[in-house]
Protein backbone atom coordinates (compact mmCIF):
# COMPACT_ATOMS: atom_id res chain seq x y z
CA UNK A 1 0.00 0.00 0.00
CA UNK A 2 1.37 3.39 -0.90
CA UNK A 3 1.46 6.36 1.39
CA UNK A 4 -0.57 9.48 0.54
CA UNK A 5 2.64 11.53 0.44
CA UNK A 6 4.02 9.52 -2.47
CA UNK A 7 3.94 11.50 -5.72
CA UNK A 8 2.77 10.06 -9.02
CA UNK A 9 5.20 9.80 -11.93
CA UNK A 10 4.69 12.24 -14.83
CA UNK A 11 2.66 11.01 -17.81
CA UNK A 12 5.35 12.00 -20.36
CA UNK A 13 9.04 12.64 -19.99
CA UNK A 14 10.10 16.07 -21.21
CA UNK A 15 13.08 14.95 -23.31
CA UNK A 16 11.13 12.35 -25.31
CA UNK A 17 8.44 14.68 -26.67
CA UNK A 18 4.98 13.49 -27.60
CA UNK A 19 4.70 9.78 -28.20
CA UNK A 20 4.11 8.78 -31.81
CA UNK A 21 0.47 7.97 -32.54
CA UNK A 22 -0.37 4.34 -33.04
CA UNK A 23 -0.22 3.27 -36.68
CA UNK A 24 -3.48 2.42 -38.45
CA UNK A 25 -3.64 -1.11 -39.88
CA UNK A 26 -5.82 -1.86 -42.91
CA UNK A 27 -6.56 -5.56 -43.42
CA UNK A 28 -8.65 -7.77 -45.61
CA UNK A 29 -12.04 -8.35 -43.97
CA UNK A 30 -11.70 -11.35 -41.61
CA UNK A 31 -15.08 -12.58 -42.80
CA UNK A 32 -13.22 -13.66 -45.93
CA UNK A 33 -12.01 -16.63 -43.90
CA UNK A 34 -15.60 -17.95 -44.06
CA UNK A 35 -15.24 -18.14 -47.84
CA UNK A 36 -11.94 -19.94 -47.35
CA UNK A 37 -13.73 -22.46 -45.10
CA UNK A 38 -16.28 -23.07 -47.87
CA UNK A 39 -13.41 -23.53 -50.32
CA UNK A 40 -11.87 -26.10 -47.96
CA UNK A 41 -15.20 -27.89 -47.71
CA UNK A 42 -15.48 -28.07 -51.50
CA UNK A 43 -11.89 -29.21 -51.88
CA UNK A 44 -12.38 -32.01 -49.38
CA UNK A 45 -14.65 -34.02 -51.71
CA UNK A 46 -12.04 -34.82 -54.39
CA UNK A 47 -9.45 -35.43 -51.67
CA UNK A 48 -11.79 -37.86 -49.90
CA UNK A 49 -12.52 -39.65 -53.17
CA UNK A 50 -8.93 -40.09 -54.34
CA UNK A 51 -6.46 -38.86 -51.71
CA UNK A 52 -3.31 -39.96 -53.58
CA UNK A 53 -4.47 -38.12 -56.69
CA UNK A 54 -5.92 -34.90 -55.22
CA UNK A 55 -3.99 -34.25 -51.98
CA UNK A 56 -2.50 -31.11 -53.53
CA UNK A 57 -5.97 -29.48 -53.81
CA UNK A 58 -5.81 -28.75 -50.06
CA UNK A 59 -2.97 -26.31 -50.78
CA UNK A 60 -5.42 -23.91 -52.46
CA UNK A 61 -7.50 -23.09 -49.35
CA UNK A 62 -4.34 -23.13 -47.23
CA UNK A 63 -2.73 -20.46 -49.44
CA UNK A 64 -5.99 -18.47 -49.49
CA UNK A 65 -6.07 -18.43 -45.67
CA UNK A 66 -2.38 -17.45 -45.56
CA UNK A 67 -3.11 -14.57 -47.96
CA UNK A 68 -6.04 -13.27 -45.91
CA UNK A 69 -4.04 -13.38 -42.68
CA UNK A 70 -0.79 -11.96 -44.12
CA UNK A 71 -1.69 -9.04 -46.39
CA UNK A 72 -2.18 -5.62 -44.78
CA UNK A 73 -1.18 -2.00 -45.04
CA UNK A 74 0.14 -0.12 -42.01
CA UNK A 75 -0.02 3.69 -42.15
CA UNK A 76 1.47 6.27 -39.80
CA UNK A 77 2.79 9.83 -40.00
CA UNK A 78 6.13 8.75 -41.49
CA UNK A 79 4.85 6.57 -44.34
CA UNK A 80 3.23 3.28 -45.15
CA UNK A 81 4.18 -0.39 -45.06
CA UNK A 82 2.46 -2.71 -47.55
CA UNK A 83 2.68 -6.43 -46.71
CA UNK A 84 1.90 -8.84 -49.51
CA UNK A 85 2.14 -12.65 -49.42
CA UNK A 86 5.90 -12.81 -49.97
CA UNK A 87 7.18 -9.22 -49.84
CA UNK A 88 7.02 -6.13 -47.65
CA UNK A 89 7.39 -2.64 -49.10
CA UNK A 90 8.07 0.48 -47.01
CA UNK A 91 7.41 3.90 -48.55
CA UNK A 92 7.78 7.36 -46.97
CA UNK A 93 5.15 10.03 -47.66
CA UNK A 94 7.69 12.14 -49.56
CA UNK A 95 7.94 9.32 -52.15
CA UNK A 96 4.17 9.09 -52.66
CA UNK A 97 2.74 11.20 -55.50
CA UNK A 98 -0.87 10.12 -54.96
CA UNK A 99 -3.29 7.31 -54.17
CA UNK A 100 -5.36 5.68 -56.90
CA UNK A 101 -8.32 3.34 -56.57
CA UNK A 102 -9.33 0.99 -59.37
CA UNK A 103 -13.01 0.23 -59.87
CA UNK A 104 -12.62 -3.07 -58.02
CA UNK A 105 -9.93 -4.08 -55.58
CA UNK A 106 -7.56 -2.27 -53.29
CA UNK A 107 -5.83 1.07 -53.73
CA UNK A 108 -2.36 1.76 -55.07
CA UNK A 109 0.17 4.36 -54.04
CA UNK A 110 1.60 6.10 -57.11
CA UNK A 111 5.27 6.83 -56.49
CA UNK A 112 6.97 10.11 -57.38
CA UNK A 113 9.73 8.27 -59.23
CA UNK A 114 7.23 6.25 -61.28
CA UNK A 115 5.63 2.94 -60.55
CA UNK A 116 3.12 2.05 -57.89
CA UNK A 117 2.80 0.03 -54.71
CA UNK A 118 -0.39 -1.99 -54.05
CA UNK A 119 -2.05 -1.18 -50.73
CA UNK A 120 -3.75 -4.38 -49.53
CA UNK A 121 -6.82 -3.75 -47.42
CA UNK A 122 -7.20 -0.06 -48.34
CA UNK A 123 -10.45 0.83 -50.13
CA UNK A 124 -12.14 4.11 -51.04
CA UNK A 125 -14.27 3.83 -47.90
CA UNK A 126 -11.08 3.92 -45.81
CA UNK A 127 -9.97 7.38 -47.03
CA UNK A 128 -10.99 9.25 -43.85
CA UNK A 129 -9.05 6.75 -41.70
CA UNK A 130 -6.12 6.88 -44.13
CA UNK A 131 -6.07 10.68 -44.00
CA UNK A 132 -6.13 10.73 -40.20
CA UNK A 133 -3.43 8.07 -39.90
CA UNK A 134 -1.15 9.79 -42.41
CA UNK A 135 -1.17 13.02 -40.44
CA UNK A 136 -2.60 14.95 -43.40
CA UNK A 137 -0.24 13.56 -46.05
CA UNK A 138 -3.32 12.13 -47.77
CA UNK A 139 -6.12 14.72 -47.90
CA UNK A 140 -9.59 13.65 -46.77
CA UNK A 141 -11.98 14.16 -49.72
CA UNK A 142 -15.15 13.91 -47.65
CA UNK A 143 -16.86 17.26 -47.04
CA UNK A 144 -17.17 18.40 -43.45
CA UNK A 145 -20.48 17.63 -41.80
CA UNK A 146 -22.79 20.63 -41.94
CA UNK A 147 -25.19 21.51 -39.18
CA UNK A 148 -28.84 20.89 -39.98
CA UNK A 149 -30.73 24.02 -40.91
CA UNK A 150 -33.45 25.15 -38.57
CA UNK A 151 -36.48 27.19 -39.53
CA UNK A 152 -36.21 30.77 -38.37
CA UNK A 153 -39.99 31.23 -38.24
CA UNK A 154 -41.91 28.12 -37.23
CA UNK A 155 -45.28 29.80 -37.97
CA UNK A 156 -44.31 30.60 -41.58
CA UNK A 157 -45.16 27.06 -42.71
CA UNK A 158 -48.57 27.19 -41.06
CA UNK A 159 -49.67 30.43 -42.70
CA UNK A 160 -48.80 29.10 -46.16
CA UNK A 161 -51.00 26.01 -45.55
CA UNK A 162 -54.04 28.06 -44.54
Amino acid sequence: MSSPQQSEPPQTVSHTGDPAPDPEVFRVDPLTLAAVALLLFGASFPVAGAPFLFWWVLAIPAFAAYWVLRVRTTVDGRGLVARRPFTTTTVTWSDVAGITFPRFGFGKAALAGGGSVPLPGVTVDDLPRLSAASGGAVPDPTPPASEPETESEPDAGRSAEQ
